[in-house]
This record gives structure tokens, sequence and C-alpha cells, in this order.
């Protein structure tokens, strides 16, 4: 996959339009389709990414994202997307109408043969471009435009909202089913206060990646991915109140079941499974040493429903309906 800052003249590309914030298993449908085209059609597919969401521009509230945005390109190379164009919504962007996008970017620039957008895909000024429009266009000017109609799974619709607040209310069952994949943090291992290892509950520091929507504080059952190798573990997200400073800001430690040995400098893959408890304050570190080792035996004897799924990264689940009219 080959990724280009801005735009370029790559001519007769099949593109897939859309933010695709955590590419859930409905993004992928869109990306794939796009994919298909491509071969069918025998030339490239192409992704366009706007680096940040355009709402940022209007409300100047950062977009709190399901995946980092590196994350977002590695599964963009996995789904077999061609070629993926780099984009900063700026105030030229920001005003021009949905025409304006078509006719001065979209068409000149790419010359698609296809496109394809989900069902509620909406571009240009006050979001008044739509299928119906690209339709439109499409017949006017000779590409092929497909749309994804509304995809469910467990007669859930999804949606990156409804992935966002599954998230949030620690529903990572929910969350995987719309993602197709576990919901994820990636971070490097620093050095922390190293109170754990004095209550032989030595723990990973963490850093919470800025962009990424944030959990609940509290108390965590998780997967740590490292070195190839998965471990159980716990992880603790929230302002260590029995550490004396107590932080400012939530900070994620994880400690590690079953493992020994030096992480520091390595990237970790931390996959929240289920909310343990509520973080609290404990009297002493013998108190806390105490509940820890409960926290660990609920990790240790949890019951993983289906241990496989994490290898089944963006397929789409059996139970997902999804419907098959005019798309590919």
């Amino acid at each position: 996959m080959k990724v280009i800052g801005g735009l370029s003249h790559i001519h007769g590309l099949s593109l897939a339009l859309g933010f695709f914030d955590g590419i859930h298993t409905g993004h992928a449908v869109v990306i794939k389709n796009a994919v298909k085209c491509a071969k069918i059609y025998n030339t490239q597919s192409g992704v366009i990414l706007f680096r940040k969401h355009p709402r940022e521009t209007f409300t100047g509230v950062k977009n709190e994202n399901i995946l980092e945005f590196n994350e977002k390109l590695n599964m963009l190379n996995r789904l077999g997307v061609d070629y993926v164009f780099l984009l900063d919504f700026n105030e030229d962007f920001a005003k021009m109408t949905a025409q304006d996008y078509l006719e001065n970017v979209i068409l000149p620039y790419f010359q698609p043969v296809a496109i394809t957008t989900g069902f509620n895909h909406t571009f240009g000024l006050r979001g008044e471009g739509n299928p119906d429009l690209l339709k439109k266009y499409s017949e006017d000017f000779g590409f092929k435009y497909f749309q994804v109609p509304p995809i469910t799974t467990k007669n859930t619709l999804i949606s990156s909202t409804t992935i966002k607040n599954a998230i949030k209310n620690s529903n990572f069952e929910l969350a995987r089913d719309l993602l197709g994949y576990g919901f994820y943090i990636k971070s490097p291992v620093i050095h922390g206060r190293k109170i754990g290892r004095t209550i032989n509950f030595p723990t990973a520091n963490l850093i919470y990646p800025e962009e990424l929507i944030k959990i609940e504080r509290g108390v965590y059952f998780v997967i740590v991915s490292t070195n190839r190798k998965n471990y159980r573990g716990v992880m603790n997200y929230g302002l260590r109140p029995t550490v004396e400073m107590g932080d400012i800001i939530a900070v994620p430690e994880v400690h590690l079941l079953d493992f020994s040995g030096n992480l520091y400098g390595n990237i970790v893959k931390v996959s929240p499974i289920a909310k343990i408890r509520e973080e609290r304050p404990f009297k002493s570190l013998s108190e806390l040493k105490e509940q820890i080792t409960k926290d660990s035996e609920f990790a240790a004897n949890y019951q993983l429903g289906e241990p496989q799924r994490e290898k089944r990264t963006m397929l789409i689940p059996e139970h997902t309906k999804v419907p098959s009219p005019d798309f590919l």
C-alpha cells in the first residue's frame, strides 16, 4: 500500500469514501467492495483519509477515535487497499460545496471508475453531499457507484457511535462484535514509580494514546500481546489514589500473569476484556496487595468465550447481516 500526503493525479481508481473511524465491520464492507471492484475492473483501489475529523475544524473539540491513525493505516493495508491519500481538513475544504468537492477534487484528480460509500455518507458544505448526489454524478460522469446499506450484527446497527458508547460503558464484547476485532491500546512500556514490585506485583507502566477514546477509570481483565505472545493481565486505569501523590490524569498500568522479564521500551498491545471493579483507595499497600491478588485470580479464571477470535482480525462475523443488492 502506498500512502500519499495530499492529492495526486492517479486516474481510474476504485475509491472508498468515508472517515472510517475505527474501521468497523460496516466500514470493512465498504473498503472490501472498493478493493474487489478494482480487481474486477483491472485497476487499483484508493481511500481518501482526513488526518483529523472535519468536525474538529468546526467545533474545536477533538474527535475520540476508536483506532490510532497509524493503526488505521495498518488495517487498510491488511484489507488490500492500494493507495491512501492523506488530506488535512482546512478552511478551503470546509467551504467546499458537495458539487465543488466532486468536480474540483474527486473527478479531476482520480477520474474514478467506481466509488463505494456507506448508506449514511455525507460530504461538502453542511453535509449536503449524500448517496443520492453520488448516484446522479455516476450517471452523468460514467463511473459506477455502490452504496452499502445498513449492516447489523445481533440485531444491532453497526456504527461508530454505538461502538464508542459500548467502549465507554465497558461492554467490550459488544464492541468486538461490531468492530470485528477487539478494542485495544498500544503503548511503549515506560519507567514508573516501581511500587508494584515492592508488593510482588510488578507492573508495566503505559501511556494512554491521546487520540483514542477513553475507557472508564477502573480495574480490568486484559489480554496483553508482546513479542508475539499473549498474556492474561490486570490493568488499573486511573489516578492510583493509594500511592502517595496520586496522578492528576488517569494512567494505565498492567500486571502480567505468568510473566517474568524486562518489558521496558517494548511496544505492548492491551485488549480490555472485562471490567473487574472500580478504582478505589486502600488504607495500606498490604491491603492493596490483597485486592490485587483477588483481581489476578479473577483474570486467571475468566472464561474466554471464543479465544480464537483475536485471530479473526477484520473478518465479518458470521452473525453479521450483510445485505447484497447491487454492490459487489
